[in-house]
Protein backbone atom coordinates (compact mmCIF):
# COMPACT_ATOMS: atom_id res chain seq x y z
CA UNK A 1 0.00 0.00 0.00
CA UNK A 2 1.46 3.23 -0.81
CA UNK A 3 0.23 6.81 -1.23
CA UNK A 4 -0.73 6.76 -4.67
CA UNK A 5 -2.78 3.52 -4.20
CA UNK A 6 -4.72 5.37 -1.57
CA UNK A 7 -5.06 8.57 -3.76
CA UNK A 8 -6.70 6.52 -6.23
CA UNK A 9 -9.04 4.48 -3.74
CA UNK A 10 -9.71 7.64 -2.68
CA UNK A 11 -10.10 9.46 -6.03
CA UNK A 12 -7.69 12.31 -5.05
CA UNK A 13 -4.33 13.51 -5.75
CA UNK A 14 -1.55 11.87 -3.82
CA UNK A 15 -0.74 15.47 -2.61
CA UNK A 16 -4.37 15.69 -0.42
CA UNK A 17 -3.58 12.00 1.12
CA UNK A 18 -0.34 13.22 2.00
CA UNK A 19 -1.63 16.52 3.36
CA UNK A 20 -4.05 14.42 5.56
CA UNK A 21 -1.30 12.31 6.68
CA UNK A 22 0.93 15.23 7.77
CA UNK A 23 -2.34 17.02 9.52
CA UNK A 24 -2.51 19.93 6.77
CA UNK A 25 -5.93 19.16 6.59
CA UNK A 26 -6.82 23.26 6.45
CA UNK A 27 -8.10 23.15 2.46
CA UNK A 28 -9.35 19.20 2.25
CA UNK A 29 -13.20 18.28 3.35
CA UNK A 30 -14.58 16.58 6.16
CA UNK A 31 -15.75 13.98 3.60
CA UNK A 32 -12.44 13.23 2.11
CA UNK A 33 -10.58 13.54 5.09
CA UNK A 34 -13.13 10.55 6.66
CA UNK A 35 -12.49 9.16 3.11
CA UNK A 36 -8.83 8.63 3.55
CA UNK A 37 -8.62 7.82 6.83
CA UNK A 38 -10.96 5.27 6.34
CA UNK A 39 -8.90 3.53 3.58
CA UNK A 40 -5.54 4.30 6.01
CA UNK A 41 -7.05 2.05 8.86
CA UNK A 42 -8.58 -0.84 6.60
CA UNK A 43 -5.44 -1.42 4.96
CA UNK A 44 -3.39 -0.61 8.62
CA UNK A 45 -1.41 1.77 6.23
CA UNK A 46 1.87 3.49 8.27
CA UNK A 47 3.86 5.99 6.42
CA UNK A 48 7.56 5.14 6.39
CA UNK A 49 9.07 7.83 8.19
CA UNK A 50 12.92 7.70 6.88
CA UNK A 51 11.64 7.10 3.31
CA UNK A 52 9.62 10.64 4.20
CA UNK A 53 12.93 12.28 5.82
CA UNK A 54 15.04 11.09 2.53
CA UNK A 55 12.64 12.47 0.57
CA UNK A 56 11.69 16.31 1.58
CA UNK A 57 14.90 16.46 3.72
CA UNK A 58 12.51 16.78 6.59
CA UNK A 59 12.63 14.75 10.31
CA UNK A 60 9.52 15.94 11.00
CA UNK A 61 10.74 15.77 14.72
CA UNK A 62 11.32 18.46 17.01
CA UNK A 63 13.58 18.90 19.75
CA UNK A 64 12.19 19.91 23.73
CA UNK A 65 15.09 20.61 25.55
CA UNK A 66 15.35 20.91 29.06
CA UNK A 67 18.57 22.49 30.94
CA UNK A 68 18.90 21.31 34.62
CA UNK A 69 22.03 22.03 36.49
CA UNK A 70 24.56 19.23 37.37
CA UNK A 71 23.44 18.60 40.59
CA UNK A 72 19.72 18.28 40.19
CA UNK A 73 20.78 16.02 37.02
CA UNK A 74 23.33 13.79 39.12
CA UNK A 75 20.33 13.63 41.84
CA UNK A 76 17.62 12.02 39.20
CA UNK A 77 15.82 15.22 39.93
CA UNK A 78 12.83 14.42 37.75
CA UNK A 79 12.10 17.98 36.35
CA UNK A 80 8.83 17.27 34.67
CA UNK A 81 7.25 16.87 37.98
CA UNK A 82 7.18 20.82 37.94
CA UNK A 83 3.86 21.70 36.87
CA UNK A 84 5.17 24.96 35.04
CA UNK A 85 7.54 22.23 32.69
CA UNK A 86 4.47 20.10 32.68
CA UNK A 87 1.88 22.94 32.08
CA UNK A 88 5.05 24.36 28.51
CA UNK A 89 5.42 20.35 27.01
CA UNK A 90 2.07 19.59 27.16
CA UNK A 91 1.17 22.56 25.24
CA UNK A 92 3.94 21.89 22.82
CA UNK A 93 3.47 18.47 22.19
CA UNK A 94 -0.22 19.15 21.22
CA UNK A 95 0.58 22.13 18.76
CA UNK A 96 3.02 19.81 17.28
CA UNK A 97 1.20 16.94 17.52
CA UNK A 98 -1.82 19.00 15.42
CA UNK A 99 0.65 20.37 12.87
CA UNK A 100 2.11 16.64 12.15
CA UNK A 101 5.34 17.15 13.89
CA UNK A 102 6.37 14.35 16.53
CA UNK A 103 8.25 15.55 20.01
CA UNK A 104 11.45 14.14 21.11
CA UNK A 105 12.21 15.07 24.63
CA UNK A 106 15.68 15.57 26.19
CA UNK A 107 16.84 16.79 29.73
CA UNK A 108 20.42 18.31 29.41
CA UNK A 109 23.16 19.73 32.35
CA UNK A 110 25.98 21.31 29.97
CA UNK A 111 26.07 22.46 26.90
CA UNK A 112 28.35 19.76 25.12
CA UNK A 113 25.22 17.84 25.83
CA UNK A 114 22.96 20.06 23.53
CA UNK A 115 25.56 20.21 20.99
CA UNK A 116 26.01 16.34 20.53
CA UNK A 117 21.94 16.18 20.47
CA UNK A 118 21.90 18.88 17.57
CA UNK A 119 25.31 16.87 15.48
CA UNK A 120 23.85 13.62 15.94
CA UNK A 121 19.94 13.73 15.01
CA UNK A 122 17.88 14.51 12.45
CA UNK A 123 15.67 17.20 13.89
CA UNK A 124 13.40 20.24 12.07
CA UNK A 125 14.23 22.41 14.75
CA UNK A 126 14.65 22.82 18.78
CA UNK A 127 12.27 24.54 21.71
CA UNK A 128 14.16 25.30 24.92
CA UNK A 129 11.77 24.86 27.81
CA UNK A 130 14.29 27.11 30.15
CA UNK A 131 16.91 30.04 29.44
CA UNK A 132 20.84 29.41 29.07
CA UNK A 133 23.25 31.23 29.27
CA UNK A 134 23.91 34.02 26.22
CA UNK A 135 27.94 32.13 26.09
CA UNK A 136 25.91 28.42 25.72
CA UNK A 137 23.50 29.53 23.13
CA UNK A 138 25.91 31.26 21.13
CA UNK A 139 27.49 27.82 21.13
CA UNK A 140 24.11 26.07 20.16
CA UNK A 141 23.27 29.13 17.38
CA UNK A 142 26.73 28.57 15.60
CA UNK A 143 26.25 24.43 15.77
CA UNK A 144 22.48 24.18 14.83
CA UNK A 145 21.63 24.34 11.07
CA UNK A 146 18.13 24.53 12.23
CA UNK A 147 15.43 27.23 13.63
CA UNK A 148 15.74 27.29 17.45
CA UNK A 149 12.80 28.55 20.02
CA UNK A 150 14.08 29.53 23.60
CA UNK A 151 12.24 31.82 26.24
CA UNK A 152 12.87 34.63 28.43
CA UNK A 153 16.39 34.78 26.78
CA UNK A 154 18.83 37.75 26.38
CA UNK A 155 20.32 36.37 23.59
CA UNK A 156 19.59 38.07 20.16
CA UNK A 157 20.41 35.87 16.74
CA UNK A 158 18.83 35.94 13.51
CA UNK A 159 17.81 32.23 14.25
CA UNK A 160 16.96 32.22 17.38
CA UNK A 161 13.09 32.66 18.24
CA UNK A 162 12.67 34.20 21.38
CA UNK A 163 9.20 34.65 23.17
CA UNK A 164 9.63 36.59 26.45
CA UNK A 165 7.67 37.80 29.28
CA UNK A 166 7.24 40.87 31.16
CA UNK A 167 9.25 39.95 34.25
CA UNK A 168 10.26 42.50 36.14
CA UNK A 169 6.70 44.06 35.34
CA UNK A 170 4.96 40.98 36.93
CA UNK A 171 6.95 41.84 40.43
CA UNK A 172 6.18 44.93 40.30
CA UNK A 173 2.30 44.27 39.82
CA UNK A 174 2.69 41.53 42.52
CA UNK A 175 4.50 43.71 44.81
CA UNK A 176 2.55 46.74 44.24
CA UNK A 177 -1.01 44.88 44.33
CA UNK A 178 0.48 44.20 48.32
CA UNK A 179 1.42 47.76 48.77
CA UNK A 180 -1.85 48.74 47.41
CA UNK A 181 -3.63 46.46 50.30
CA UNK A 182 -2.33 48.28 52.93
CA UNK A 183 1.40 46.18 53.23
CA UNK A 184 4.48 47.58 53.93
CA UNK A 185 6.84 44.84 55.30
CA UNK A 186 6.70 42.77 52.21
CA UNK A 187 9.18 39.99 51.64
CA UNK A 188 10.49 38.60 48.32
CA UNK A 189 11.27 34.54 48.46
CA UNK A 190 13.36 32.97 45.49
CA UNK A 191 17.42 32.40 45.14
CA UNK A 192 17.32 34.81 42.09
CA UNK A 193 21.40 35.43 41.80
CA UNK A 194 22.93 34.16 38.50
CA UNK A 195 19.43 33.48 37.01
CA UNK A 196 17.93 36.05 34.02
CA UNK A 197 14.51 35.80 34.78
CA UNK A 198 14.41 35.39 38.96
CA UNK A 199 17.03 38.65 38.59
CA UNK A 200 14.59 40.59 36.54
CA UNK A 201 11.37 39.98 38.74
CA UNK A 202 13.52 40.84 41.56
CA UNK A 203 14.33 44.23 39.93
CA UNK A 204 10.57 44.44 39.85
CA UNK A 205 10.36 44.21 43.04
CA UNK A 206 12.53 46.40 44.08
CA UNK A 207 11.63 49.12 42.10
CA UNK A 208 7.90 48.51 43.48
CA UNK A 209 9.49 49.67 46.43
CA UNK A 210 10.94 52.74 45.89
CA UNK A 211 8.11 53.96 43.85
CA UNK A 212 6.28 53.84 46.88
CA UNK A 213 9.02 54.93 49.26
CA UNK A 214 8.79 52.01 50.93
CA UNK A 215 13.06 51.29 52.39
CA UNK A 216 14.31 47.92 51.11
CA UNK A 217 15.33 45.65 53.64
CA UNK A 218 18.09 42.74 52.36
CA UNK A 219 16.70 40.72 55.76
CA UNK A 220 13.37 40.62 54.03
CA UNK A 221 14.83 38.07 50.98
CA UNK A 222 14.59 34.40 51.71
CA UNK A 223 16.93 32.59 49.05
CA UNK A 224 15.30 29.41 48.47
CA UNK A 225 14.60 27.48 45.17
CA UNK A 226 11.93 28.89 43.73
CA UNK A 227 10.05 25.04 44.11
CA UNK A 228 7.63 23.34 46.49
CA UNK A 229 10.41 22.42 48.95
CA UNK A 230 11.91 25.57 48.96
CA UNK A 231 8.53 27.05 49.51
CA UNK A 232 8.14 25.42 52.51
CA UNK A 233 11.67 26.10 54.01
CA UNK A 234 10.94 29.69 52.93
CA UNK A 235 7.27 29.78 54.91
CA UNK A 236 8.54 28.38 57.67
CA UNK A 237 11.64 31.00 57.97
CA UNK A 238 9.50 33.78 57.81
CA UNK A 239 7.00 32.43 60.75
CA UNK A 240 10.20 32.14 62.51
CA UNK A 241 12.32 35.20 62.19
CA UNK A 242 9.66 37.20 64.41
CA UNK A 243 10.05 39.94 61.69
CA UNK A 244 6.74 42.19 61.18
CA UNK A 245 6.55 40.68 57.68
CA UNK A 246 2.58 40.58 56.68
CA UNK A 247 3.10 39.84 53.11
CA UNK A 248 5.43 37.69 50.39
CA UNK A 249 6.13 37.79 46.95
CA UNK A 250 7.91 34.92 45.27
CA UNK A 251 8.78 33.49 41.11
CA UNK A 252 6.32 30.51 40.82
CA UNK A 253 3.09 29.56 42.01
CA UNK A 254 4.48 25.83 43.07
CA UNK A 255 7.01 27.90 45.66
CA UNK A 256 4.08 29.89 47.14
CA UNK A 257 2.23 26.74 47.81
CA UNK A 258 5.05 26.03 49.59
CA UNK A 259 5.10 28.67 51.61
CA UNK A 260 1.90 28.92 52.26
CA UNK A 261 2.62 25.29 53.89
CA UNK A 262 5.45 26.06 55.37
CA UNK A 263 3.86 29.47 57.04
CA UNK A 264 1.07 27.20 58.66
CA UNK A 265 3.71 24.90 59.96
CA UNK A 266 5.40 27.59 61.96
CA UNK A 267 1.94 28.84 63.35
CA UNK A 268 0.50 31.17 60.40
CA UNK A 269 -2.53 31.48 59.25
CA UNK A 270 -3.11 32.77 55.27
CA UNK A 271 -3.97 35.45 54.51
CA UNK A 272 -4.74 36.57 58.45
CA UNK A 273 -1.27 36.42 58.89
CA UNK A 274 0.72 36.41 55.63
CA UNK A 275 -0.93 37.46 52.28
CA UNK A 276 0.92 35.67 49.57
CA UNK A 277 0.98 35.66 45.60
CA UNK A 278 2.40 33.28 43.32
CA UNK A 279 3.75 33.58 39.87
CA UNK A 280 2.48 31.79 36.84
CA UNK A 281 -1.20 31.32 37.53
CA UNK A 282 -1.13 27.64 36.61
CA UNK A 283 -4.05 25.72 37.42
CA UNK A 284 -3.69 23.93 40.69
CA UNK A 285 -3.60 27.99 42.11
CA UNK A 286 -7.69 27.21 42.27
CA UNK A 287 -6.86 23.66 44.16
CA UNK A 288 -4.97 25.47 47.11
CA UNK A 289 -6.84 26.91 50.38
CA UNK A 290 -6.99 29.63 50.41
CA UNK A 291 -6.96 29.89 46.17
CA UNK A 292 -4.19 31.67 44.91
CA UNK A 293 -3.62 35.00 43.89
CA UNK A 294 -0.98 34.82 41.09
CA UNK A 295 0.79 36.73 38.24
CA UNK A 296 -0.40 35.54 35.03
CA UNK A 297 2.01 35.21 32.03
CA UNK A 298 -0.11 33.17 30.39
CA UNK A 299 1.95 29.68 29.99
CA UNK A 300 -0.22 28.16 27.50
CA UNK A 301 -0.25 31.17 24.94
CA UNK A 302 3.36 31.30 25.76
CA UNK A 303 4.28 27.81 24.57
CA UNK A 304 1.98 28.05 21.64
CA UNK A 305 3.38 31.12 20.32
CA UNK A 306 7.01 29.38 20.29
CA UNK A 307 5.34 26.34 18.69
CA UNK A 308 3.97 28.51 16.21
CA UNK A 309 6.77 30.80 15.32
CA UNK A 310 9.13 27.85 15.15
CA UNK A 311 7.22 26.17 12.64
CA UNK A 312 6.59 29.34 10.80
CA UNK A 313 10.50 29.68 10.47
CA UNK A 314 10.48 25.94 9.34
CA UNK A 315 8.11 26.52 7.07
CA UNK A 316 9.17 29.89 5.75
CA UNK A 317 13.01 29.01 5.69
CA UNK A 318 13.69 33.22 6.08
CA UNK A 319 16.72 32.09 7.50
CA UNK A 320 17.74 36.19 8.46
CA UNK A 321 13.94 36.97 9.90
CA UNK A 322 14.20 37.50 13.36
CA UNK A 323 11.12 35.90 15.19
CA UNK A 324 9.85 37.10 18.56
CA UNK A 325 7.37 38.26 21.30
CA UNK A 326 7.15 40.15 24.26
CA UNK A 327 4.00 38.46 25.93
CA UNK A 328 2.55 40.88 28.69
CA UNK A 329 1.29 39.72 32.42
CA UNK A 330 -1.33 40.23 34.78
CA UNK A 331 -2.59 40.22 38.35
CA UNK A 332 -5.32 37.25 38.68
CA UNK A 333 -7.10 37.72 42.47
CA UNK A 334 -8.04 35.26 44.28
CA UNK A 335 -7.98 34.74 48.05
CA UNK A 336 -4.42 34.79 49.17
CA UNK A 337 -4.22 38.13 49.69
CA UNK A 338 -5.97 40.11 52.68
CA UNK A 339 -6.64 43.78 52.76
CA UNK A 340 -5.09 45.80 56.32
CA UNK A 341 -7.10 49.06 55.41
Amino acid sequence: MTLKDIAEMAGVSTMTVSNVINGKTSRVSQKTRDKINSIIEEYNYVPNMNARSLSNNSSHIIGVVTFLEEKEYASGYNYFENPYVSTMIGTIETELHKNGYFTMLQSVSRSSDILSLVKNWNVDGMILVFPTSAQNLEKLMDAANCPIAAFDSNYSHPNLINVISDDEKGLYLSTKYMINHGHTEIAFAADYEGNIVLTKRFNGYKKALEDSHIPFRPEYIFSYPPSYEGGIEAGRAIAGSKSPITAVVTTADICAIGIMEGARLGGYRVPIDLSVIGYDNLNLCQYTVPKLTSVSQNVPKKARLATELLLKKIHDNESDSNLGEIMDVEIVDRQSVISLY
